[in-house]
C-alpha cells in the first residue's frame, strides 16, 4: 500500500509542472526514491498474484510455525507505518506537495511526528518495507533494501538542503 502510494506521487510529480522558486529538488534526484518504490509496489504485487511455483524461489527456508510468526509480526508493524504516514501528513499539510518545495508563507512543521522524527513519511516507508519484507518472507525484498533505503537518503539529503535553504538555523 505504501509503496503503491509513492508509486501514484512519482506519476503525479512527472504530470506536474515544476514551480516557479528555485527552491526545489529536480525530477532526476527525485527519480531514484520514486522507482524504488515503484519496483516495491510492483514486485509485491507480483508476489501476491502470481502462481506459487514461481514464487516458492524468492520465499525465506524457515519452518511453517516460524513463516506464521513472522507474519503475524508484520500486521501490527505494517499498520504503524501506514498509521505513521497518515499521521506524518496531516500533520505536515498544506506544506506537503510532490516534489519538495518552499510554498508562499511557507513554515517549519515542528509538531507531530515531525516533532520527534526528522523524516516520519520516509520513516513510515522503511517501516513498511520492513513489515512486507516480515509478510511476504521474499529474498529478494531483502536483497532490494538497500537500494530503496539510499535512494530515500538520497532524496532526505535534497530535502534538507532545500529547508535549510529557506528556514536556515530554524531547520538546522
Amino acid at each position: 500500500l505504501l509503496g503503491a502510494m509513492r508509486h501514484r506521487y512519482f506519476v503525479l510529480a512527472c504530470a506536474q509542472p515544476m514551480a516557479s522558486s528555485g527552491s526545489t529538488v529536480s525530477r532526476a534526484r527525485q527519480l531514484p526514491a520514486y522507482v524504488a518504490s515503484t519496483v516495491w509496489s510492483i514486485y509485491v504485487a507480483w508476489l501476491i498474484l502470481a502462481p506459487e511455483q514461481l514464487v516458492r524461489w524468492d520465499r525465506w527456508t524457515v519452518s511453517h510455525w516460524l513463516g506464521d510468526l513472522l507474519g503475524w509480526i508484520a500486521i501490527p508493524i505494517l499498520g504503524a507505518a501506514i498509521w505513521l504516514f497518515w499521521f506524518s501528513h496531516d500533520t505536515i499539510g498544506r506544506y506537503w506537495s510532490i516534489r519538495v518545495e518552499l510554498k508562499a508563507e511557507h513554515r517549519l512543521v515542528t509538531e507531530g511526528p515531525y516533532r520527534y522524527i526528522r523524516h516520519p513519511l520516509y520513516t513510515a516507508l522503511f517501516v513498511g518495507y520492513l513489515g512486507t519484507m516480515l509478510a511476504l518472507q521474499s529474498w529478494a525484498l531483502v536483497a532490494w533494501f538497500p537500494a530503496f533505503v539510499l535512494s530515500y537518503v538520497l532524496f532526505a539529503n535534497e530535502e534538507e538542503r532545500v529547508m535549510e535553504g529557506g528556514f536556515q538555523e530554524a531547520y538546522r
